[in-house]
């Protein structure tokens, strides 16, 4: 009998993905939700839905009850760290034998908040007992869908704290399939991998691909850290967070997330989704 992989985080960007691609190959997968998630994309042949809390390692040690893998996507907010160590302590009272965990490109460096916080979780894994992989990637091309969509459709701009900068953006769905090999295959215990796209652009970039495979125009504008503080206050985001972003940002204004690694071709084969072919894939999501 195949062993089941349990994923936590799979609602979001990368899990439900995940949460597909294990599915389809006939993997057992079991995923926690709570009584809030929108569980629809989550109803596959092989995937069983167990409640959960991250706040509650009693209610994450139940549900990784028989499991030996664990992959887990923790939520952007001020006490990521803390709910990360409750997973981490729940999987070593359960038994798990191997955790991999999604962190962030540079959480090695410890450069910014969120590598801080990244790298605070890595350190405790290290330190666990239990094998471990550091999926290490760069920000998301669905990021342009989930913040700068809906003005994209309104009125066809995006507005970002960016300038030039040039990142090196990565599709989801591959990161998706990079976790899938990891969870599927020997030879990646106590590993960390950077991931990227397959090449840097600007935000001034994207707005001319997004307007050549829209057929409507669409501009950046560059908006300034304290307009992008404002917006996102006003959002509802807690001030750590917005901090957070806004130095993230601020190196990516400075280039310093340009950096691009093949690492996605050589552990899946597949050469990384560039901006255009998501685009494509994601027109639908910019079209008024």
């Amino acid at each position: 009998m195949q062993p089941t992989i349990l994923i936590i985080g799979a609602t979001g960007n990368i899990g439900s993905e995940l949460t597909r691609l294990l599915s389809n190959e006939g993997q057992n997968v079991r995923v926690t939700v709570r009584p809030t998630s929108n569980t629809e994309k989550l109803k596959n042949p092989g995937v069983e839905l167990v409640n959960a809390d991250l706040s509650d390692t009693a209610s994450l040690k139940e549900a990784m009850s028989g499991i030996e893998k664990v992959f887990f996507a923790a939520p952007l907010a001020p006490n990521m760290v803390e709910l990360s160590s409750n997973i981490i302590q729940a999987a070593k009272e359960a038994g798990v034998k191997h955790l991999v965990k999604i962190s962030g490109i540079g959480a090695e460096l410890e450069a910014i908040t969120l590598a801080k916080w990244h790298r605070a979780v890595e350190k405790e894994m290290e330190q666990s007992g239990m094998d471990y992989t550091f999926l290490r990637p760069n920000s998301f091309m669905q990021n342009i869908v989930n913040y700068s969509g809906y003005t994209i459709r309104d009125h066809g701009a995006m507005y970002a704290p960016m300038g030039d900068g040039k990142i090196s953006l990565i599709d989801a769905r591959d990161i998706a399939k990079v976790a899938y090999h990891v969870l599927t295959e020997k030879g990646h215990e106590n590993k960390a991998y950077t991931l990227t796209g397959p090449s840097a652009i600007s935000y001034p970039e994207i707005a001319d691909i997004l307007s050549t495979v829209t057929g409507k125009s669409v501009k950046f504008v560059d908006v300034s850290a304290e307009d992008a503080r404002k917006s996102m206050l006003g959002a509802g985001m807690p001030t750590e967070v917005v901090d957070a972003l806004l130095e993230l940002n601020h190196i990516n204004k400075l280039g310093y997330t340009a950096d691009v690694s093949n690492t996605v071709e050589e552990i899946t084969g597949q050469k990384a989704t560039s901006f255009e072919a998501f685009a494509k894939d994601n027109k639908e999501a910019f079209l008024g």
